[in-house]
């Protein structure tokens, strides 16, 4: 207490003016407090960098940002080790500073003066996250590797106080389906560092590739590591084709280690997943004797979930996973081991005299329960070499296994059912979490498996279910973003579907939930987006994407950021900065090709929105329909006349319902003569998207009396894989003033009488 007072008034001797979280302050994630004072710290090739001596972590915190600092000014900067605490700062000094009255053990306080530099945190975790906001402080040059020529380098003076609201902050990435070199492992544990993530999943096997060396079974990267060829295009793709290509590579128990002690020096912990008992085909390839069937079994060269897991009813599957676990512990000195547990078939189970015989011996109710007596053993094996179990919400199933953590991805649901229990959570939901899906309108974007998920929805994300009670929130450890990588082969694809969509889950994770707003983060984002070009990531930029709208006979043209101004064309040629911007809806009055960019600071940083509007008959009239959409609503109030018609993997733009028959009803608000009607239909049987049995359309004066103008029956079983079809219907001028289109659904689809969805676009009238 007398240290805070002596504090507070050696301040106020300076007649210092605070002003809460500053504009000068751009941090990523938004510190919790934040003063900003007069004057300015500058950086110079002399200022020396002060940390405790004989306390290697505090080391390991200072000799980072030396680093970096180096890197990006050329400066020869010197560290000097303090034996004792020193009593006053010398000038032109940046100080790590133990201290014991900072209350969170991931917190500091970081006091940037016009003369010097502290940082004061109780950890060296602490620390170092004070040295990241130190960095983006001196501006987005300091994200540079290479000197930057003619650059001050200057900190505003501010007292900034903050610790993280989660004790977890995960990201995953998936190197199983698609492989990545040392190297890139290490800058995405950088870009994770930077954005004061502590926890990286690396998942480490699948069905399609296991890549990690286990000493005594050498087949399981020699042969589970390769697989034949790989798809190419989508999984829902009909007829599928490959590439024809050997597709392989681990990473040996040496590049491991080396990565782990990469990962510790940025104050992250990596949790391995071995994946058991689904998810194997890798293993099974290498030792069919795990097998429920013996096999043969092959790498996978598509995604999906296989039947084929290890056998529960086999001691040798045990014997193999505890010396593979034994090894991958030995590897790996965080307190956690994930095992995954998720999309386990119990087909091989059901039908395997040893699964059968230890579901009796063991008196287990069913094959739910086998997986939890499997995933039950495996939490033996760990807690043999001190490790905690985390997998999937899929270990809930038949019993939660006592001390598990679950990672809760099908919803909240399986977060809220351990946390009820009296065991940990780590939220991770498709909803919010799933960097694997798309981020933009599809049909701009690179091939991704599905989904939607926007910045903006990420940065909505809470992680702690409204559900819960205050004592059964503590239970909630933080979360989690995914990036599995069946649509992923590149590093450059990893940073694009990761970035900036991480940014906005870091400041979830760490930032108190009362602090966050939405334009303020977009506000920061774009001075951030500086510093991750000078650090070369490849993130999205879909922030500046264009969206257009239709209303009443005009197009409006938006964009995220507030400070673009939207340009556009009509003559089918790309913007300009000379280009007319966006100050008034645009009339339409002709078919056009509408083409818009945001344009920020002379530049074009996003892509070109292209619209096609096609001007007829029906164009904006308003229309019924007896079932109504729920999620694909098609984006507007009159998405099946708008005159824009839906992309192949732009579902949104799209009308869609489930298991219902269309029937939408057009007034054209005047008997008109009817030459053509023409309807478009989406199709995607890979995701239950079926064609229409049949399309009628029917004419009335009166909106009562309907008389039918023409039917066509679809050969539905013809039409698989994804595709748009038009079915047209000639009218001869018939005048009529209400339309009346009936597409009847598909039914049940085959095989598996899952309901179907029929998806429909642009009633078009000429």
């Amino acid at each position: 207490m007398r240290r805070l007072f002596a504090f507070l008034f050696f301040l106020s001797n300076l007649s210092i003016v605070f002003a809460q979280v500053s504009s000068v302050v751009t941090v990523i994630p938004q510190p919790v407090q934040a003063y900003v004072r007069e004057g300015k710290f500058e950086l110079k090739a002399d200022t020396r960098i002060h940390f405790p001596q004989g306390k290697p972590d505090w080391a390991t915190a200072a000799q980072y940002f030396m680093g970096v600092a180096q890197a990006a000014t050329g400066f020869q900067l010197t560290g000097l080790p303090f034996q004792t605490t020193p009593a006053s700062l010398r000038e032109n000094g940046i100080y790590f500073l133990p201290d014991e009255t900072v209350e969170r053990s991931e917190g500091y306080q970081l006091e940037i003066m016009p003369t010097f530099v502290a940082i004061r945190a109780r950890t060296a975790a602490g620390a170092f996250y004070g040295a990241q906001t130190l960095r983006q402080m001196f501006g987005p040059n300091m994200g540079s590797s290479t000197p930057v020529k003619d650059s001050t380098w200057t900190a505003a003076a501010c007292i900034i106080t903050d610790y993280p609201r989660f004790p977890y902050r995960g990201m995953h990435l998936d190197v199983s389906r698609h492989f990545f070199p040392v190297e890139f492992i290490k800058r995405y544990i950088d870009l994770l560092a930077i954005h004061k993530f502590n926890y990286f999943h690396w998942h480490l096997t699948d069905d399609q590739g296991w890549r990690i060396e286990i000493k005594k079974y050498p087949r399981l990267h020699q042969i589970g590591g390769c697989r034949e060829e790989t798809l190419v295009g989508h999984a829902t793709d009909a007829p599928p084709r490959f590439d024809g290509k050997k597709y392989c590579g681990y990473y040996t128990q040496d590049e491991v280690r080396e990565i782990v002690e990469y990962a510790r020096k940025r104050f992250i912990t990596i949790i391995p997943e071995i994946e058991m008992p689904g998810h194997a085909s890798a293993a099974l390839a290498a030792y069919p004797e795990l097998g429920c069937t013996g096999g043969p079994y092959e790498v996978a060269k598509t995604w999906g979930v296989f039947e084929d897991v290890f056998c529960a009813g086999n001691d040798k599957t045990f014997e193999f996973l505890a010396d593979v676990l034994k090894e991958v512990c030995a590897l790996f000195p965080g307190e956690y081991v994930h095992i995954g547990g998720d999309e386990c078939p119990k087909t091989r189970w059901k039908a395997c005299p040893k699964c059968q015989k230890r579901i009796a011996a063991e008196k287990l109710k069913d094959e739910d329960a086998l997986q939890s007596y499997f995933i039950r053993r495996v939490g033996e094996i760990l807690s043999r070499h001190g490790k905690k179990l985390i997998g999937w919400d899929e270990i809930i199933e038949g019993g939660l296994p006592a001390g598990a953590t679950v990672m809760s991805w099908r919803g909240t649901e399986g977060g809220v059912a351990a946390v009820r229990a009296g065991q940990y959570a780590i939220m991770t939901p498709t909803s919010h979490c799933y960097f694997d899906y798309y981020q933009s309108d599809p049909a701009q974007e690179p091939l991704a498996i599905g989904g939607f998920l926007t910045l903006q929805r990420v940065y909505d994300y809470e992680p702690v279910p409204s559900t819960l009670i205050e004592e059964e929130a503590r239970f909630i450890l933080g979360a989690q973003g995914n990036v599995w990588t069946e649509y992923i082969p590149t590093p450059q694809q990893v940073e694009y579907m990761a970035f900036p969509r991480a940014c906005a889950l870091s400041e979830v994770l760490w930032t108190p939930a009362n602090k966050r707003a939405r334009g303020d983060f977009l506000r920061r984002l774009r001075i951030h987006f500086r510093f991750m070009d000078n650090m070369g990531v490849n993130y999205a930029r879909s922030y500046y994407d264009v969206k257009a709208s239709y209303n009443g006979g005009y197009v409006s043209l938006s964009t995220n950021d507030a400070m673009a101004q939207v340009k556009y064309t009509l003559d089918g040629s790309d913007p300009k900065p000379t280009s007319p911007g966006m100050y008034s809806p645009i009339p339409l009055s002709k078919s056009t090709t509408v083409k818009a960019a945001a344009l920020v600071d002379g530049k074009f940083p996003g892509r070109v929105l292209t619209v096609h509007y096609l001007v007829h008959k029906a164009l904006g009239k308003p229309y019924t329909l007896s079932a109504q959409p729920m999620q694909y609503s098609g984006g507007e109030k009159y998405a099946l006349t708008n005159g824009s018609i839906g992309a192949l993997r732009s579902w949104a733009n799209w009308v869609g319902l489930q298991d219902a028959d269309f029937d939408p009803v057009i007034d054209l608000e005047n008997t008109t003569p009817i030459q053509k009607i023409s309807v478009n239909f989406l199709v995607g049987t890979g995701h239950l998207i079926y064609p229409p049995r049949s399309i009628e359309v029917f004419t009335s004066n009166d909106g009562e009396n309907f008389t039918s103008a023409g039917k066509r029956d679809i050969r539905v079983d013809e039409l698989v894989g994804n595709r748009i079809e038009t079915v047209s219907f000639n009218l001869g001028g018939v005048g009529a003033r209400y339309i009346k289109l009936v597409a009847r659904r598909y039914g049940p689809a085959p095989k598996t009488g899952d309901k179907t969805w029929l998806f429909l676009d642009e009633i078009s009238v000429e």
